[in-house]
């Protein structure tokens, strides 16, 4: 009898363990896809928060933090990426030249620009005063030459003048360039979703918010454009300032300093001042020949002048000396 509850316990207690162990393995077995299912929910709201802030950020490249680590969007797929593949470089030269024909070399850089394709953004001729001492003019050219005809354009400045001075300097933009295209992009975004929502406004205040939210968009995104045609306008157009000065004599290439270099310039120097010289003063005799003719009569009619007193002086008083000669002589 006892043996027969003695089993009878251990069936019942076999049999409760295997309930128990079935019931844990089926609560494991639905457990474990309800939390795929949420693993699977959160990295569909991740993806769509990253698919977000790619498109708000018009596809530069974010890092969001996903929990298990950094996950990195770099791709840039705003815009044309024809355009933006490449880097945006600003360059801008400075020439100082020194030329004897002012007027031929003015003209040859003129056609020049036109031709390259490009344009002059500015000109300023000054110099040749009547009055004015130094004859010599000076220009100051800003020209904007298509990037392609930069070194052509140079080029054909320094076989027409004597470049003396020579600067160059280049800038990458590249960066500003895509940031400002990224906020126009979200703007453009921005727009598209509140014009869908005016659609479906119906309240007056509402429709007034959004309207004034799309005013100001539109005001920003023309700004936008603008910045972004004048950055293409200075990459695709490099900047040449030329300064152009009339001189009677070139600035001589620079040689090897030697001894003989030294006597050469310094004898064609002093034969430059001396020919230099002669020529001012003949030019200062020509031009002021009238006022030396004009002193020249004025001071010989002061000189005639004096004579002739000095000679009807010299006869007043000559007669009182034979007088006072006479009666000396008398007393005598």
């Amino acid at each position: 009898m006892k043996k027969t509850r003695l089993a009878a316990i251990l069936i019942i207690t076999l049999v409760l363990g295997l309930v128990f162990t079935a019931c844990a393995s089926k609560g494991a077995k639905y457990d474990m896809p309800s939390r795929n299912m949420v693993a699977d929910e959160d990295m569909a709201y991740e993806y769509k928060e990253t698919e977000a802030a790619k498109a708000d950020s018009g596809g530069t490249g974010s890092l969001s933090d996903s929990g298990d680590g950094l996950t990195s969007t770099s791709q840039l797929s705003t815009g044309n990426s024809s355009d933006l593949s490449m880097d945006k470089i600003i360059t801008k030269v400075n020439l100082d030249v020194e030329t004897q024909e002012f007027d031929e070399l003015i003209a040859v850089i003129k056609d020049e620009i036109e031709r390259l394709g490009g344009y002059d953004e500015r000109t300023e001729i000054s110099g040749k005063r009547y009055y004015s001492r130094n004859n010599f003019r000076h220009a100051y050219i800003i020209a904007r030459i298509p990037k392609a005809k930069l070194k052509d354009f140079v080029g054909l400045v320094r076989e027409n003048g004597n470049v003396i001075n020579e600067t160059s300097s280049s800038e990458n933009v590249t960066l500003q360039y895509v940031n400002t295209q990224s906020r126009k992009t979200s703007l453009e975004i921005e727009q598209e979703r509140l014009w869908a929502l005016l659609e479906k406004t119906e309240t007056l205040e509402d429709i007034v918010t959004l309207e004034s939210r799309l005013s100001s968009i539109r005001y920003e995104l023309q700004m936008y454009e603008t910045e972004l045609r004048t950055i293409d306008n200075k990459v695709d157009y490099s900047t040449v300032t030329i300064s152009v000065n009339e001189v009677e004599r070139i600035t001589p290439i620079e040689e090897e300093e030697t001894v003989l270099t030294r006597i050469k310039n310094g004898f064609s120097e002093s034969i430059f001042n001396i020919t230099e010289g002669l020529k001012n003063f003949f030019v200062w005799l020509v031009v002021n020949l009238p006022y030396l003719i004009i002193w020249a009569v004025i001071i010989g009619v002061i000189i005639i002048i004096s004579r002739r007193i000095y000679r009807s002086h010299k006869k007043s008083i000559s007669p009182r000396v034979d007088d006072k000669a006479s009666n000396d002589k008398l007393e005598e």
